[in-house]
């Protein structure tokens, strides 16, 4: 780990030469808020959403509208008692303003149901979003942690290998080893690079994703505590999640105001056989509006109420409703789909948060067990009882148990952030809390 400091260190140095800051994982999180394409459409996507509301209240206000013509007219009138030819020459203008309040239509009253409903729909798909744009940084984040600590873990091995190359050569031109112990801690070293080129592509890939979320480079990353052991704090019980989850996860409430806006719509499209009432005001001014009248004016004012009554429309409203219900089951089933799926997202990542204490305590064991295995190896090796292979077979398994420590505490650590998601009850302070176990890296 002090080598790993030590690096993260260095690259610290470089990059605050270079204008670049180091950032913690709320740093992050909140650099993707603003950055991220896919949160930056999810927030417009919610902001139309709420347009919703005023887009179905506008159908139960009163509807003003002015409308205006103007023509010229030219043309001849044959009298048909006298050989008499008139000119007509004129001009034809007309103005009306024209005010129309429903008092009474079904359909626009559910357009205003729907309108609340589209509106909390979106604000659920924007929650699922948010909490999904929580869960990827966080993920992002600590994969690239894990890159750099498998870099950090390579290094080693190539130095552990490298070593005992040397002395298994030292060994054998002293008659000691044999030149297949060289041979095999070659071998080792040479896979050992190998990994190594695997894993500074691996840090390259984690780091692009990391900054293609925050829109900035987030070099040098803050380090999770060494010294992190998981509380082994019981996460309640598993029905406890379920409730919350039924009654939180934006998924299900997304479904369900689906569901609710199916049923309305099957509402609205009944509503093609009831009569329409409307209270309607006009008030027209025109000119010269035909022959008989020329040169004259007129104004006319008229209040009133107006009634359509739908007779027939051939099967269209019949056929509209039959499909709106068909559309309304399906949003049921869906419904149903989705809260089976979350109650299965919510077991699984359960049951990772209760094992994942059990695991990191377990592999931090295996650590410790192997670094007194190789440091015995090493010395039977030099009692001559031991062989190199032992001693490379030892550190082998050291690294190993190392690598899977490391996975393990992220892991922990990410499958209590998928928990809350799943029960809909995830939020910044989760994230501020799970930040508050990394230290800047000077």
């Amino acid at each position: 780990m002090m080598q790993w400091t030590a690096m993260l260190a260095g690259c610290t140095l470089v990059l605050l030469s270079s204008g670049t800051l180091g950032a913690g994982l709320l740093d992050a999180y909140q650099a993707a808020r603003q950055n991220d394409p896919t949160f930056k459409a999810a927030r417009y996507e919610r902001e139309a959403g709420q347009y919703a509301i005023a887009i179905g209240r506008a159908g139960l206000l009163p509807n003003l509208s002015v409308t205006g013509s103007y023509s010229q007219n030219r043309g001849e009138r044959d009298s048909t008692t006298v050989n008499l030819t008139q000119k007509l020459d004129y001009n034809d203008t007309g103005t009306a303003i024209i005010l129309r309040q429903p008092l009474f239509n079904y359909d626009s009253f559910v357009r205003y149901q729907q309108g609340g409903v589209q509106a909390a729909y979106s604000d659920a798909v924007f929650d699922r979003k948010e909490a999904e744009l929580a869960v990827k940084v966080s993920g992002a984040y600590l994969d690239a942690l894990l890159a750099m600590d498998r870099l950090a873990l390579a290094d080693a091995e190539i130095a552990a290998y490298g070593a005992q190359r040397e002395l298994a050569e030292r060994r054998r031109k002293g008659g000691e080893g044999t030149i297949t112990d060289v041979a095999d801690a070659e071998s080792r070293l040479q896979l050992a690079r190998a990994g190594r080129a695997d894993a500074v592509d691996r840090v390259a890939v984690t780091r692009r994703r990391l900054e293609g979320m925050t829109g900035k480079s987030m070099a040098p990353l803050w380090i999770l505590r060494p010294d992190f052991m998981p509380t082994g704090e019981q996460h309640g019980r598993l029905d406890d999640w379920a409730t919350l989850a039924q009654e939180n996860n934006p998924e299900i409430r997304a479904r369900r105001k689906s569901y609710e806006l199916a049923s309305l719509e099957v509402d609205r499209n009944r509503a093609g056989h009831m009569p329409q009432l409307d209270f309607v005001a006009r008030s027209t001014r025109a000119e010269n509006e035909t022959i008989s009248t020329l040169n004259q004016k007129s104004s006319i004012n008229t209040v009133g109420v107006q009634l359509n009554i739908p007779l027939f429309a051939g099967g269209r409203v019949v056929a509209l409703t039959d499909q709106a219900v068909a559309n309304r089951e399906r949003a049921l089933a869906e419904l149903g789909a989705a809260e089976n799926d979350v109650l299965v997202e919510l077991t699984r990542q359960f049951l990772a948060a209760e094992t994942g204490a059990t695991k990191v305590t377990a592999y931090q064991k295996a650590v410790d067990a192997s670094v007194v295995a190789v440091e015995g190896t090493k010395r039977g090796m030099a009692a001559g009882i031991r062989t190199t292979t032992d001693v490379l077979d030892a550190e082998r398994v050291m690294f190993v148990a190392k690598r899977d420590l490391f996975q393990a505490r992220y892991e922990y650590l990410i499958s209590t952030l998928q928990l809350r998601a799943a029960a809909g009850v995830l939020s910044e302070k989760d994230v501020a809390a799970t930040a508050g176990l990394f230290l800047p890296s000077e």
